[in-house]
């Protein structure tokens, strides 16, 4: 079975198991706009169990079609978006104004920026909020959307994800020596064998935690050695491609692929000849946050503030670590013992507390210093090598 026809049925069946939990939305019930494959069915009718509350859920394909939706309910243009979302299995009234919609965290200064998304009011669950590093600079922010320790609270994160190497060993030469660092990436047999995500920030932010710099360094240009890495870099990438990597790697027409943990692990049970490692100069971050659409209303209904409390618990961390591999925010810079069974099947995929201290969000960066990004991306990208 190749990766489209496993994904594809895989989101079927998700689907289909999440429709049997869901109804549409009504006056009584909890409506959530959420990523697709990101919420295990389980956790769903636990607490619809506890609560006694129907829950109408509405999945989409990407992050972006989630932003683009933010975007139709503010009544903003945009092209190119899923507007029904996955509603062939959910339901095909169109949707209602969700309660909660799942954000990336590098989405949200433009989300606030563009007045899509309101702050939640912190007395709801403040019981529960985070408060050690880095959460507070995810989720707080000022009007802008720049961290701010003063700042409102935006969102709550609910998982989190680590960028990291899966790779083919039995492609290597030598074999033994095993891809570990983002620097081993430059190595003579991975010339065109690379497939890097194509996002500037990432590209950038590998690049720099390969020259032990801050991946949102406010000067990249002074880079000492950025630019030579990057060079070196650009001549091992087969291509730039952020949809089909994993694809690519399994049918071999690449030996290494970068991509989110939480992405690369359902690869590793289904195929356990491929290897992953998390670089040890630190890596990039990113996780995935419940934001409240726009409306003017600052109040959560009772509903909404049960779901904010019940994803910061327990059983909510319990059920998406075995069902959907996925790392709740509390196992952010933990040992390897405390983090949860089902996780530990995959110690290459876990962020130990050294490889933390050295690894970082994407944060906004000044209008000055995101232009010198997008410089140099595009001075990159006009030396794209041909694909053969």
């Amino acid at each position: 079975m190749n990766r489209r026809t496993f994904l594809a049925r895989a989101t079927s069946l998700w689907l289909a198991t999440l429709a049997t939990s869901c109804q549409r939305a009504g006056a009584d019930s909890l409506s959530l706009a959420i990523l697709a494959n990101s919420l295990p069915s389980q956790v769903i009718r636990t607490f619809q169990q506890q609560q006694g509350r129907s829950v109408a859920v509405t999945a989409y394909p990407s992050l972006l079609d989630l932003f683009k939706r933010l975007q139709t309910w503010q009544g903003q243009p945009h092209t190119g978006t899923n507007q029904a979302g996955l509603r062939w299995l959910l339901g095909s009234q169109p949707q209602q104004l969700a309660q909660w919609v799942t954000l990336g965290d590098f989405w949200i200064k433009a989300a606030i920026q563009q007045a899509l998304i309101q702050p939640v009011p912190g007395e709801a669950i403040a019981a529960g909020e985070d408060q050690s590093a880095p959460w507070p600079q995810i989720v707080r922010r000022d009007s802008q959307g720049y961290p701010s320790d003063t700042g409102d609270l935006w969102g709550i994160p609910y998982r989190w994800s680590s960028l990291a190497i899966l790779y083919d060993p039995a492609r290597l030469t030598p074999q033994d020596q095993p891809l570990t660092r983002w620097v081993d990436l430059l190595r003579p047999d991975l010339r065109r064998r690379v497939i890097l995500p194509d996002h500037p920030r990432l590209v950038l932010g590998i690049a720099l935690k390969a020259v032990g710099a801050s991946a949102n360094h406010p000067n990249p240009e002074m880079v000492v050695g950025l630019q030579d890495m990057l060079q070196k870099l650009h001549q091992q990438v087969r291509v730039y491609d952020a949809s089909r990597f994993l694809e690519t790697l399994i049918i071999g027409d690449a030996t290494a692929v970068i991509g989110w943990t939480d992405d690369i692990a359902p690869v590793l049970r289904q195929h356990q000849s491929l290897k992953a490692a998390i670089p040890t100069e630190g890596t990039l971050l990113s996780a995935d946050l419940w934001v409240q659409p726009a409306t003017g209303n600052d109040a959560l209904s009772p509903d909404a503030v049960a779901w904010a409390n019940f994803c910061l618990g327990d059983d909510f961390a319990d059920q998406l670590a075995i069902y959907g591999h996925g790392a709740a925010p509390r196992w952010l810079g933990q040992d390897r013992s405390a983090w949860p069974e089902a996780l530990q099947r995959y110690p290459s995929l876990i962020l130990s507390p050294e490889t933390k201290r050295t690894s970082e969000f994407l944060l906004p960066v000044s209008p000055e210093a995101e232009a010198q990004y997008v410089d140099i991306w595009t001075a990159l990208r006009s030396n794209d090598l041909p694909n053969d």
